[in-house]
């Protein structure tokens, strides 16, 4: 009996569906053929849960799924109100610095304080000197991607002004 009446309203359903999708214009008929796909999918979801075939999570995840998309338009007339909002939120990331941090740029001095190698260092010196620095203080190891980055861009400029 409980079969019976889910293909009764599912009858219902797919008529009220053609009724509304012979009546409108090519654009609410794609408009209208996703509403109706997503309320079939739900209805769907919801057979297969009372006849013990799909988890009512999934059920209830699908029933969900029509309402989200009318959610979503509402946010999308809403959107350029928004906008400003993120934009003014993004510009204060940016100038406060919690994006990406930017190091400043390397001397060749603070360079050689940085690996502690004297003014005439050879390419091997370099070479030595940030390894065993980077091997202390590398991310893997305890350090910071901060440290790391210095480190390297130290070795880079003095192993070019060679």
């Amino acid at each position: 009996m409980p079969r019976l009446i889910l293909l009764v309203a599912a009858g219902i359903l797919a008529y009220v569906a053609w009724q509304k999708f012979t009546a409108s214009n090519a654009e609410q008929r794609r408009k209208l053929l996703l509403q109706w796909l997503l309320i079939g999918l739900a209805f769907a979801a919801v057979v297969l849960a009372v006849t013990g075939r799909l988890h009512w999570v999934g059920a209830a995840i699908a029933v969900i799924l029509p309402l989200a998309g009318k959610t979503l338009s509402w946010l999308g007339r809403h959107l350029p109100w928004l906008a400003p909002l993120i934009a003014k939120r993004a510009q204060a990331r940016q100038e406060t610095g919690s994006g990406p941090a930017k190091s400043p740029p390397l001397t060749e001095d603070e360079a050689r304080r940085i690996l502690d190698v004297p003014p005439r260092a050879s390419r091997d010196d370099i070479i030595s000197a940030h390894r065993k620095l980077i091997q202390k203080l590398h991310p893997d190891r305890g350090g910071n991607d901060y440290l790391a980055s210095r480190i390297n861009a130290a070795k880079e400029l003095l192993l070019e002004n060679l």
